[in-house]
């Protein structure tokens, strides 16, 4: 039926919801959304091992495929803005150019590091790496999620810091509330770094991103009311 050619599990009374500890607990009694679980992707290998896994808070925001896709396995993305700078080249993009109300996507940063060149991580002293988004109605700013730092021993003045080289990668999650009307949506960020070579320590600076959308509205026409939730 409707092309599905899966087994799909019914769970009317939401007990199999509760055994694996997933029921949201938000919805209030009575309401068509008790009894609902928290909103979950689960990637699963070919052996049937789960590799991955993201989940929500919100029964009304969640993430893309692509989104998922990229996160996990580092699929292609949307438009790219290519920059060079003095110290550094780097390109930004999205995980896709369109977008749903309520769903989730990521802001994406990959940099191409001369060699001797490092850009901090957090944890230290010195301004870390990070991609804040300028606060935006019905833009929701999420995670943001940083490769693991190497710790690079700085000898002349004896102390340790967390680093990148090479080529890293930053994402920032965003998300677009379920209430937004418009066909289009443009969502400015600011990418902060500090950088040092072998002989030189730069000052932090910030670069001005700006990433903008096509909305595709969700389908609002309801269901026939004799297949309704009950109560709906």
């Amino acid at each position: 039926m409707g092309g599905i050619d899966f087994p799909m599990l019914a769970d009317p009374n939401s007990e199999i919801i509760g055994a694996y500890g997933i029921r949201n607990p938000n919805p209030a009694p009575g309401t068509r959304h008790e009894g609902m679980a928290f909103p979950g992707t689960y990637i699963v290998d070919a052996e049937g091992v789960v590799v991955e896994k993201f989940f929500e808070d919100s029964h009304r925001i969640r993430p893309t495929a692509q989104t998922v896709l990229m996160k996990t396995f580092g699929a292609d993305g949307g438009r790219r803005t290519e920059v060079q700078l003095p110290q550094f080249n780097f390109a930004a993009y999205a995980s896709q150019d369109d977008w749903r109300p309520g769903n989730t996507v990521v802001l994406v940063t990959d940099f191409d590091l001369p060699e001797r060149m490092h850009l901090y991580g957090q944890g230290s002293d010195y301004t870390a790496v990070d991609l804040q988004v300028v606060e935006t109605e019905f833009v929701l700013m999420g995670a943001l999620d940083l490769p693991e730092p190497e710790i690079l021993y700085l000898e002349p003045i004896d102390e340790s810091v967390p680093v990148y080289h090479g080529t890293p990668q930053i994402q920032r999650e965003i998300s677009l509330s379920p209430a937004y009307r418009e066909d289009s949506i443009t969502v400015d960020a600011i990418l902060t770094y500090q950088t040092c070579d072998d002989e030189i320590c730069y000052p932090p600076a910030d670069f001005e991103l700006e990433f903008t959308f096509d909305v595709e509205q969700n389908d609002r026409i309801r269901a026939p009311e004799d297949v309704r939730h009950p109560g709906e």
